[in-house]
């Protein structure tokens, strides 16, 4: 998307853009949506956050003076319900629908099983998706899985802000450190890994799994070491280490997933050891930041090859920083910014 020349709007009112979610304190609304306030305010924009919660209908009745002041909406991973999408549309008929998972499915609820796909969840998002005048996904993988349903799709990954991470040393001393960082509803796929870490003790590597969540994994045998997460420390915490982990399954929700484990780790200037999944395969790039692993076999080589190769791992880390520069905050929400300056400006001209 090339960058658009600010439109002028009447002195007599700024454009007014609401931002959309269930609850903004979601990590999807906090690294996506929030961040993109102050772009929009130096922009001569109006921001504005809302919570879309309580029971549905009710839920959009009672922000229908919202809608009515709103000249572009934002929605969050929402799917409103046929009728609520027609009352919406009403008080404000231009939309975006900014998605970083694949929410026309729902995630399994027990590890191993498959996502749900029922064709109602489907039909929603297709409703949603159809009402909408640009959806912007995170990962070119979930762009395409979106595409079928024909609307203007923009692919803008989920940013990181590079000044919070400082760059890894990687010092070839002490045990190996491995990270993984995340909600502890996720360490579920990093649990898959607990055969391939018992084995690499009986081989003989020394290493310590560093576990940035806000639980231990169930992981019996495999040194682990809880770091508790906070995002003012992330990134000092992911920079301490030396190697990061990101096990996914291969199924119709993870496919889908923004990849935003493998961002962080490439923005403190980590070597990945990465499932080549959704996303995935489109921030690591084997050889050169890391390697993809599929079996457990393919990680054990992986793991025992960055394990004992200093240079590698020193390598590997400095081409992901590198690689990092193009998730920066500072390029990813100016060029989201731009979009919603462009939809704004077309929608003055259409008036005029």
């Amino acid at each position: 998307m090339e960058p658009q020349p600010t439109p002028s709007f009447p002195s007599r009112q700024q454009p007014v853009i609401g931002l959309v979610s269930v609850n903004p304190a979601l990590p999807s609304f906090r690294l996506r949506l929030a961040p993109l306030v102050p772009h929009l305010e130096r922009l001569g924009l109006v921001a504005e956050v809302h919570a879309l919660n309580g029971p549905e209908w009710w839920r959009v009745w009672r922000l229908a003076r919202i809608w009515r002041s709103s000249d572009l909406l934002v929605f969050s991973k929402l799917k409103l319900l046929a009728g609520e999408l027609g009352f919406v549309a009403r008080q404000c008929p231009h939309w975006v629908l900014d998605v970083d998972d694949a929410i026309m499915f729902r995630k399994p609820p027990r590890h191993g099983d498959p996502p749900d796909q029922a064709r109602w969840r489907q039909r929603r998002f297709r409703c949603m998706v159809r009402q909408c005048e640009v959806v912007v996904a995170a990962s070119q993988s979930l762009a395409s899985a979106i595409a079928v349903e024909g609307p203007r799709i923009e692919v803008l990954p989920t940013p990181v802000e590079l000044a919070g991470y400082p760059q890894a040393t990687i010092v070839g001393d002490g045990p190996l450190k491995l990270a993984w960082i995340g909600l502890g509803a996720n360490l579920r796929y990093l649990m898959d890994l607990g055969p391939v870490l018992r084995q690499l003790q009986s081989d003989g590597l020394l290493f310590e799994l560093r576990v940035i969540s806000d639980r231990t994994p169930d992981m019996p045998g495999v040194q682990c070491r809880l770091v508790s997460w906070s995002e003012r420390t992330e990134g000092r915490e992911l920079a301490a280490c030396d190697v990061g982990l990101a096990p996914l399954p291969d199924d119709a929700w993870t496919r889908g997933k923004g990849a935003y484990r493998c961002i962080q780790y490439a923005a403190a200037g980590l070597p990945t050891v990465a499932s080549p999944v959704g996303a995935n395969r489109e921030v690591v790039v084997p050889g050169e930041t890391g390697f993809w692993a599929t079996t457990p076999a393919q990680w054990r080589d992986a793991l025992i090859q960055l394990g004992r190769d200093l240079p590698l791992r020193r390598r590997q880390g400095a081409a992901a920083r590198t690689r990092a520069s193009r998730y920066d905050g500072a390029v990813v929400l100016s060029r989201y910014a731009d979009l919603l300056l462009q939809l704004l400006g077309e929608r003055q001209r259409d008036r005029t």
